[in-house]
């Protein structure tokens, strides 16, 4: 089985997703500057307006205005990019921190920036995103107005914080494909047990060589029907249909021949019958049908059908035509299971008896050819 990365199927709505996890970032940073701007008017007046200014007024200007560019090429230009989700996390993180430069901590901001991408389970975005970050952060300590405010242990720390965070995630990630492994195994599995137990359960229900159901499947079928045509008034009728002369057919010709023969009749039974129809192979050279939700006359006039169709297909391997018999009887009310089968039983062998070819029904008088 040919391994690959999981494929996110609705890309757009987890780009959505990802998108409301950073407004809610920003929200929660203008939050934050809100209360500090609390905290500058009650110790320090004089610095409010510099704080409105470029603590609140600005950054929130510049990481809002990013998040609509994201959401217009999103939604208008159908850009689901996962690279660009990721520059958008990232540049989101750097405003909050080139903001607050003397904030200890805030900087770990970028592994949550790093974090999102887990969803898209692939590493090479992963590193991507560690590369974008960490030159980033570099990028920041080049600053002299930053720089001031860390030392180079913290410079260092930070640096190796955001190394151990891509180290974690990789990890994830691993876990995460070993898991997805395990499910795809299992899930394949099931499959092929699906397509055994369902192979084996068609197998049981039908004839090997005609494709027809099999004697079983086909008194499971009239025990069902029987019922529902007793409790509902459901129309039933029962043909049992024989080839005439078919032992002779296997002394003359073998065996093999007596088969394509068999295969052959199925077809052109099958063939004269509606989707509501039920075909089997009853055994040997017998088959049987019930026909269902059809007046009696419409019934009989299929059944007659299948015997005119069959008499006039010419088979090259006899050299002649050959002929079919049936039983044909409607299921009344005052019959048992037990006694439908056997009066069309009986029918049948008073049409093989009476001359072949022809069938005989207990509403009908005898049709031959």
């Amino acid at each position: 089985m040919v391994k690959s990365k999981p494929i996110l199927s609705n890309d757009n709505v987890w780009v959505e997703k990802i998108l409301r996890v950073y407004w809610l970032l920003v929200l929660m940073v203008i939050v934050g500057q809100t209360l500090g701007l609390l905290i500058t008017v009650f110790y320090e007046p004089s610095y409010v307006e510099t704080f409105i200014l470029h603590k609140l007024v600005i950054p929130s200007y510049i990481q809002t205005a990013i998040l609509l560019f994201a959401h217009y090429l999103i939604k208008v230009k159908k850009v689901y990019s996962s690279y660009f989700i990721t520059t958008i996390g990232t540049l989101i993180a750097l405003v909050v921190v080139a903001v607050h430069p003397n904030v200890s901590g805030l900087k770990v901001v970028f592994l949550l920036a790093m974090a999102v991408i887990l969803i898209y389970f692939d590493k090479k975005l992963l590193r991507f995103s560690f590369a974008f970050n960490f030159i980033t952060l570099t990028a920041l300590y080049a600053v002299p107005d930053i720089r001031q405010y860390s030392t180079v242990y913290e410079y260092f720390s930070y640096h190796f914080v955001l190394l151990a965070g891509f180290l974690i995630y990789q990890i994830i990630l691993d876990r995460g494909k070993e898991v997805l492994d395990f499910l795809n195994r299992a899930a394949e599995k099931e499959k092929a047990l699906i397509v055994k137990s369902t192979v084996m359960e068609r197998l049981s229900k039908t004839d090997l060589l005609t494709g027809l159901y099999n004697h079983k499947t086909f008194h499971e079928y009239l025990d069902f029907l029987y019922d529902q045509s007793i409790s509902q008034a459901m129309p039933l009728q029962l043909a049992l249909i024989d080839i005439d002369n078919f032992k002779m057919i296997n002394d003359d010709y073998g065996h093999d021949i007596g088969d394509v023969v068999l295969k052959r009749v199925a077809h052109a039974i099958s063939d004269q019958l509606t989707e509501d129809d039920i075909v089997a192979r009853y055994g040997g050279e017998e088959f049987a049908v019930l026909l269902t939700n059809k007046e009696l006359e419409e019934a009989f006039q299929i059944v007659e059908n299948i015997r005119l169709y069959i008499a006039s297909q010419y088979h090259e391997e006899l050299n002649e035509h050959i002929t079919i018999s049936i039983g044909f009887c409607e299921l009344t009310e005052s019959m048992s299971k037990d006694e439908f089968f056997k009066e069309t039983d009986e029918l049948l062998y008073r049409a093989k008896g009476g001359g072949k070819n022809q069938v005989i029904g207990n509403q009908f008088i005898n049709m031959k050819s």
